[in-house]
């Protein structure tokens, strides 16, 4: 594989930190569904990153449907946490919003930027898993 799924995991996870970095600084109290699902995903996604780039440095990575899982679970995650940042800081609200207006916009941009190369992870996996089915046919 030209480019190693370590690297791309360690891309992921950066963008997982730098997106909960954001998250702190720019988070609206006044709504808490997108507070309690972007702190959940960012979170978690740091704890699910670190796990499979252990695994993978001490060569012992995920079997491919897990890591398929995980990445599909993260970009719909990702993408709908970017998405509802973003959509909450354009429109106007009732209540005047808390936190810093441009971190919230750059966190939701790296979230929905972090679910595209989770998609491409995924793509590579998937096209991973067909490499093997093939050899298993022969």
């Amino acid at each position: 594989m030209m480019i190693p799924t370590c690297v791309i995991k360690l891309f992921e996870l950066l963008l997982t930190i730098s997106c909960l970095t954001l998250h702190h600084y720019s988070y609206d109290l006044t709504d808490i569904p997108t507070l309690m699902l972007c702190s959940g995903t960012y979170i978690g996604y740091v704890v699910v990153l670190s796990g499979e780039i252990v695994g993978e440095m001490i060569f012992a990575p995920l079997d491919l449907v897990q890591d398929i899982y995980f990445d599909l679970l993260g970009a719909t995650l990702f993408s709908v946490s970017g998405g509802m940042v973003l959509s909450a800081r354009v429109k106007d609200s009732v209540y005047p919003r808390t936190g810093d207006h441009n971190a919230a916009l750059l966190a939701g941009s790296l979230a929905i930027l972090n679910a595209f190369l989770m998609l491409f992870d995924l793509s590579l996996a998937y096209l991973d898993s067909e490499e093997f089915d093939d050899e298993a046919s022969v």
